[in-house]
Parts: C-alpha cells; structure tokens; sequence
C-alpha cells in the first residue's frame, strides 16, 4: 500500500479476462493495489520490494517500508482454477510521484494498465471497481496517521 506525501494511495487498473469472481463471473477491468506474490525464498518484505519495483519503477531509496497494516483471504477463479489467495498490506510511503510499468513482468504486460495516484475522496467516489471493495473504510485510518499495532483482518471481497 503505497502513499504520497499528498495523502494519495497508487493503485493499479488491470482487467484481466482470466480473473473471475468465485462463480466464473468476469467483472471486467478493477483498481488494486500494487503488490504480488511471493516467489520461493522471499521474505513478505523483500517481495513487496520486488513487485513495487516491477509495478511502479521505484527502488528501494525511493520508499520507506512499514509495518504490515492488514491482511485477508478471498477465493477467485485465476486462469481457470479455484485459487484461494492470502494478502498481506505493507505500509509504504514515498515523496516521488513519477511511476511506470516499464518493469512489468511479461505476464502482466498484457493486463496491467496504468497508475494512477487517488485521494481518498476520489477512491470512495470512484465509478471504477476497487478492490478490496471496503478500501475506503479501511484506509481512512491509515491516511490519518492511525496504524494498528497489529495488523488488522480485512474483508477483501
């Protein structure tokens, strides 16, 4: 979960025809954050280090890592299979405000999108699916400066 100094969180557009609901429904293109899965051997941070550097060229000089604020499960259809998937939120923050998918992987060339840096008032008014759905209500506290002791479990349907 990536922050400016502006108060704004980057998320990222991807529609992605293989990414379905539970019940094989394809609910077309979705706002997320950055982030990705933990290759063999990675620590949660050094992943998060990885995926934000492929996701949005910033390097490790570039952001300042906090703690694990959230974490949740959900199950989606993912190329055809039940996937159950396990997310862990990372607390990051950085000054710079160029980003750019020129570091994506060749499996999300084709369905990653753009970037876009929101408000929270543009994120709860946004007509654009986010995702996890609740983000506004989780997130306000955050922007606000009031990070769990412990990470917090969230509904990310």
């Amino acid at each position: 979960m990536l922050l400016n100094n502006k108060k704004e969180l980057l998320l990222l557009f991807t529609d992605d025809k293989s990414i379905k609901s539970q019940d094989g429904k394809y609910n077309g293109g979705f706002y997320q954050l950055v982030g990705g899965k933990i290759e063999e051997g990675e620590t949660v941070i050094k992943a998060a280090k990885r995926e934000l550097f492929e996701e949005t060229g910033l390097g490790e000089s570039d952001v300042t890592f906090g703690p694990i604020v959230w974490y949740g499960d959900l199950k989606l259809e993912l190329h055809g299979e039940l996937t159950h998937i396990n997310q862990r939120f990372i607390l990051a923050k950085t000054i710079k405000s160029e980003v750019t998918l020129k570091n994506l992987t060749s499996e999300e060339k084709g369905v990653c999108k753009h970037l876009r840096w929101m408000s929270l008032d543009s994120i709860k008014n946004s007509k654009v699916l986010i995702y996890p759905k609740k983000l506004p209500f989780y997130l306000e506290d955050i922007i606000n400066g009031i990070i769990p002791e412990n990470p917090v479990y969230i509904n990310l349907g």
